[in-house]
């Protein structure tokens, strides 16, 4: 059986059904095994990035590993961006790569795409791995999914040379190994946990991205009303725990700054009101804690599966290295079952933050079922968004929080729509992330995955340009664009187009534009 039909058929045996790709010389081998076994769908890219966004899109809103296949050298630089975005934030992502041959291993070989790959996909992966010999296709490709999920999730590569795709090998009938078993907190930690928490009369709750790998969305809930304790959230644990229950706390700043400076008058008073903070899967980010200047209570506790985060940033009463639903369920067993009144009702400031003046999260909310997936790319209304829309479900807001990837935005879209296509899907992009993958629609004609593009149109890369104005006496360099005409952008390439220049067109046009059969863009129009 030739090596090329061994990976694709392991692949389906972990329950791979789409990869997103870009075809090349030394992948032709696996393309051919792909079509001639025809169960796995390939959706086409209009470059490696867009096609590592899509795998990242697809892992993002679904929790399974998206999987990407590039050609080796320019095909697998062109998707560092995407195996960067995934590492930071924690998401299973597998890249397939090709190799020139065995035997012209090294630099400046003559082969054409010569590479080393893994050395430079090194600190932005959690493994790398070479298939050298054919019999380790299936057991290394094995290696790979157990990696991806093991602990804190997060990228792999996967590298196999173009000899070693067209040998043939044996049929290895292994079965696929079981999913990594979670860890569980160490004996007594709980124990620990559970008397300190007890103690707290005024507790608050810090849920990040670990909840919702974890899935422990239900046991949040039930801690936060035994405690009666405020939750906030950070970007990656927006749906952690649901914007309607009366705990709901939002982000931990009611806005932020371009630079993520300065923010202390925008805090939420109740880090300062509160005796005990519980931080679940959370990373303290720059971008949750405003440059590390948000003081949190005197007493911390933090749960955590990557032993480097805990007290990474901060100074921790107790540090607890386990999987967050497993600590979860076990300091609820050793917590009285009733449930506390709230010690306090948290409130968010009256005056929305507004886009140049504009309101657009409250018509995207009135307008959007609870169901759509929303992927927020790097733009002024995603930020405006993270403290102001409420989400009632995790994995329905997807951003690069992290790595804070230009250009993720609509492709990750069309990620997640392989996995829901009967779920409405909303890009929001700015002009500058658009115009770094705006020729993805595309893709999104031809594989046929409507989403819904909502274009932020000011003319700018907004938040440098925000930076200059704040820091650099308005000397503004590099960030004002001439933008293309969006409407006849969108005809070329077969989409409908809608506009909107007030929140009251905004949300007719969007409303519009969810009752449409294929892809729509709809351009609003900022000062």
């Amino acid at each position: 059986m030739i090596d090329a039909d061994v990976l694709v058929r392991r692949l389906r045996q972990h329950g791979v059904a789409q990869v997103f790709g870009y075809p090349g010389g030394q992948m032709t081998p696996l393309y051919d095994a792909l079509a001639r076994d025809g169960q796995i769908r390939h959706v086409l890219a209009r470059d490696e990035q867009a096609a590592g966004f899509m795998a990242d899109g697809f892992a993002r809103a679904t929790g399974r590993p998206g999987v990407c296949l590039a050609v080796c050298g320019p095909g697998v630089n062109n998707a560092v961006t995407p195996l960067a975005t995934a590492f930071t934030d924690s998401v299973p992502f597998l890249l397939i790569s090709g190799q020139v041959p065995r035997a012209g291993r090294g630099l400046r070989s003559g082969y054409y795409h010569e590479n080393d790959q893994l050395r430079v996909c090194e600190t932005c992966t959690k493994m790398t791995i070479r298939v050298d010999d054919i019999r380790d296709v299936t057991p290394l490709l094995d290696r790979a999914f157990h990696a991806m999920s093991e602990g804190r999730p997060g990228p792999v590569l996967f590298e196999v040379p173009l000899d070693v795709l067209r040998g043939e090998t044996t049929l290895d009938d292994s079965p696929v190994p079981s999913s990594p078993v979670p860890r569980d907190p160490a004996p007594g930690e709980v124990e620990t946990l559970a008397r300190l928490v007890r103690g707290w009369r005024r507790p608050i709750l810090l849920a990040g991205g670990g909840v919702i790998t974890a899935e422990a969305g239900p046991q949040l809930k039930e801690l936060a009303e035994r405690l009666g304790a405020p939750v906030f959230h950070t970007a990656m644990g927006m749906g952690a725990f649901p914007a309607n229950n009366e705990l709901w706390a939002g982000t931990p700043w009611y806005r932020a700054t371009s630079d993520l400076r300065d923010m202390q008058s925008n805090f939420s008073p109740l880090f300062a009101e509160a005796d005990g903070l519980l931080a679940i899967g959370c990373r303290f980010t720059q971008l949750a804690t405003g440059t590390w200047t948000l003081k949190l209570p005197s007493e911390v506790a933090q749960i955590d599966v990557d032993p480097a985060e805990l007290g990474r940033h901060y100074p921790l009463t107790i540090g607890v290295c386990a999987d967050a639903r497993r600590t979860l369920d076990a300091l609820l067993a050793s917590l009285p079952s009733a449930h506390r009144s709230p010690w306090t009702v948290p409130k968010r400031p009256a005056e929305p933050w507004l886009l140049s003046g504009m309101d657009l999260v409250t018509p995207l909310r009135r307008a959007l079922p609870p169901e759509t997936i929303i992927v927020a790319d790097i733009t002024r209304l995603a930020y405006l968004m993270m403290p102001q829309f409420p989400v009632y479900r995790p994995r329905t807001f997807l951003h690069a929080a992290g790595y804070v990837s230009m250009g993720h935005g609509i492709p990750a879209a069309l990620g997640a729509r392989t996995a829901f296509p009967d779920r409405p899907i909303v890009a929001i992009a700015g002009d500058g992330c658009f115009l770094m993958s705006g020729m993805e629609l595309a893709s999104s004609v031809q594989e046929k995955l409507p989403i819904v593009v909502v274009l932020i149109n000011d003319a700018a890369l907004s938040l440098i340009k925000a930076i200059q104005h704040r820091k650099y006496e308005n000397r503004f360099l590099g960030v004002d664009l001439l933008n293309p005409d969006f409407a006849l952008f969108a005809r070329a390439f077969g989409v409908g187009y809608q506009s909107a220049t007030t929140p009251e067109e905004f949300e007719v046009a969007l409303r519009h534009s969810l009752g449409q059969p294929g892809t729509t863009l709809l351009e609003v129009r900022v000062p």
